[in-house]
């Protein structure tokens, strides 16, 4: 009697936690307009099979890659939030990509509120040395929650042996 109770338990609290995951509000990023639902369009539950969703963005430049990147992060998360599936996703700056996360360079500054709200969902940031030194960005120059590693190319690698799937936006 004791173990059908447990499981009566069990079951009633999947049942309120998708119930509160399916109601939730959804997430909203700046400059990222949010894309409606269309009841009959998903993925077959393959996503729902496959948990949590890890992705690894790999950005080298701070133009147009670094906005479809960082927009295609967003809608990634509204997405996998709106139905309750966890996710990892890193983005991994290197190159030129470095000065975005700079928090003196105003030329990027566009970027400073979207990425801000990404970390705030989740998503981590990197930031490649051999590109920081290179350019000359001080890692105290750098917005408070964006971690260095050695080298971006072999974070992606990394990443890739972990079972990420690497996106790199042309």
């Amino acid at each position: 009697m004791g173990r059908m109770l447990q499981r009566t338990i069990v079951a009633c609290l999947l049942l309120v936690s998708s119930a509160c995951m399916a109601s939730a509000p959804m997430v909203t990023f700046p400059g990222v307009p949010p894309v409606p639902h269309v009841k009959g369009l998903n993925f077959g539950g393959f996503f729902k099979r496959h948990q949590p969703v890890k992705l690894v963005f790999g950005i080298s430049d701070p133009g147009a890659q670094m906005k479809e990147s960082l927009t295609n992060a967003a809608l990634v998360i509204q997405y996998l939030r709106r139905r309750g599936y966890p996710y990892h996703i890193e983005i991994v700056l290197y190159g030129k990509a470095v000065l975005a996360v700079d928090s003196w360079k105003q030329r990027y500054s566009v970027y400073q509120d979207l990425v801000t709200h990404l970390n705030r969902a989740g998503v981590q940031f990197r930031a490649c040395y051999n590109s920081m030194y290179t350019l000359h960005v001080k890692p105290e120059d750098l917005y408070s929650f964006v971690k260095i590693v050695p080298a971006g190319i072999l974070q992606l690698v990394k990443k890739q042996m972990r079972g990420y799937t690497v996106i790199l936006n042309q």
